[in-house]
């Protein structure tokens, strides 16, 4: 991809109607399945108001930007696809998004927000990277709903995102967050 600009709107595009891979792989149908895009949306969401409660808790922590990363953290996908952690290419998919975004047709600040985010250098990018773990689990939560067999991923995202917390001391803050995510079933909330 060296010196060839992709175009933001192919990346958009690409992002807006592809399914999440690993939802598919557990039998959710691609019509049903999250895309990249309202995966990327819910954690920007979940971001801003998790660095809200933690600046609240007298965290230094800028939830605009915190919302920001977690908005740009999956743009790279829409080039190169999403790549399950099943496949078991962590290191490979990574290179191949760092490459993906550095030829995006995005500004310099869009490039360092996607950087940043990998990097987990700011309370900010951690605080969107446990935001992005807690929009997977909200997910789950969905599916599981629909009768979906998808608990291990939500479970297996909610321990990545405490573990991750409680590196910052805001455990009590996706607690507190965790309850507001809950999901209507039909035999109650989840």
């Amino acid at each position: 991809m060296e010196g060839k600009i992709i175009p933001l709107g192919r990346a958009l595009r690409g992002v807006v109607s592809l399914a999440r891979t690993g939802w598919m792989l557990r039998g959710v149908p691609p019509g049903e399945a999250e895309t990249v895009a309202s995966h990327s949306y819910a954690a920007a969401v979940i971001a801003f108001e998790l660095a809200v409660e933690a600046s609240k808790k007298g965290f230094r922590v800028d939830p605009y930007k915190a919302a920001s990363l977690a908005l740009v953290h999956d743009l790279a996908e829409g080039v190169i696809g999403d790549i399950s952690r099943r496949a078991g290419i962590g290191e490979a998919k990574r290179r191949a998004e760092e490459e993906a975004f550095k030829a995006l047709g995005v500004s310099e600040e869009a490039k360092k927000l996607f950087m940043e985010f990998e990097e987990g250098s700011t309370l900010e990018s951690r605080v969107a990277r446990i935001a992005e773990l807690l929009a997977t689990y909200w997910m789950s939560l969905i599916y599981t709903c629909r009768g979906y067999d998808v608990a291990e991923i939500g479970e297996s995202s909610w321990r990545e995102a405490l573990e991750l917390a409680s590196r910052d001391g805001i455990v009590e803050l996706i607690y507190s967050l965790r309850g507001k995510l809950s999901v209507e079933c039909s035999g109650g909330l989840r």
